[in-house]
């Protein structure tokens, strides 16, 4: 699994190194992309969402470029990738989710409704794991929407504000939320049950969360600075301390290639790890 891979930043300070910025705009776009979030797929290709132009991109990290443009008929915000070169993609005002195949080029191959504004998803364990907003809630859905699981949560009424990291690791599957305006991350297990509730960086506002072991969180705030959690012991630890990466929208990293990818509003960044 990917997130098992990012040990790396663990055993010591990293140091990163700027690589080229992958361009997203096409000619088919009307505006400038507003990305919004973003899928590793491969280590040669990600997935991401542009909201303005109402699509889901399929990038080749390689050649730096996109590789196919899928326009779809709503406001697409949120993407996690799937088993078998595929990817799910949450549509906010029609309530739905496409499952979208990645095979050279995007197309979909099965639609979910939800009840609700989907903000947020991950995938574990042949499941999705879901964010929906008004009421707030949390479900574990099956592939074809049935609803396993469901929790009612606390969370800020900005759909703007919430963001969700899911790991699985050793047959167990953790899952991180993080809501900016209470300011705290919640740990729950795969049954939903809280197993932790734990305050950020003195309050500070952090961006966006990236699970990266059971216990392990990479974090940014508003401010570019990336930061290692242990939610265990309490511990944070600057892990960019002269590179600031900008105001992040989402985060991935690509064990392969060695390489942090980090989603702005307009593009998509790049940093060799070392």
């Amino acid at each position: 699994m990917l997130w098992i891979c990012v040990s790396v930043f663990f055993k010591r300070t990293p140091q990163f190194q700027p690589l080229s910025d992958i361009p997203v705009r096409t000619t088919r776009d009307r505006m400038d992309p507003s990305l919004t979030s973003m899928a590793l797929l491969s280590s040669d290709r990600l997935v991401v969402v542009d909201l303005y132009n109402q699509s889901v991109k399929l990038v080749d990290v390689g050649q730096s470029m996109v590789l196919h443009q899928l326009v779809v008929d709503g406001r697409p915000w949120s993407v996690c990738s799937l088993p078998g070169n595929k990817v799910a993609v949450t549509l906010l005002d029609k309530h739905i989710i496409h499952i979208m195949d990645c095979d050279n080029q995007l197309s979909i191959v099965n639609t979910i409704s939800v009840q609700g504004e989907c903000v947020r998803l991950a995938y574990s364990n042949g499941h999705l794991i879901v964010i929906i907003d008004d009421p707030s809630k949390i479900e574990i859905l099956t592939m074809k929407g049935g609803v396993v699981k469901q929790r009612d949560l606390e969370l800020s009424k900005n759909f703007l504000h919430k963001y969700l990291s899911v790991i699985a690791e050793n047959n167990v599957t953790s899952i991180f939320i993080y809501d900016i305006n209470n300011r705290r991350i919640l740990c729950l297990d795969e049954d939903l049950q809280v197993l932790q509730v734990y305050p950020v960086l003195d309050g500070a506002s952090l961006r966006c969360v990236l699970a990266v072991g059971q216990n392990q969180l990479l974090v940014t705030d508003f401010n570019g600075r990336l930061w290692q959690l242990d939610s265990t012991m309490g511990r944070r630890t600057l892990l960019n301390q002269e590179e600031r990466f900008g105001f992040a929208y989402s985060m991935a990293f690509c064990h392969e290639r060695n390489v942090l990818y980090y989603c702005v509003i307009n593009a998509v960044k790049r940093y060799a790890i070392s």
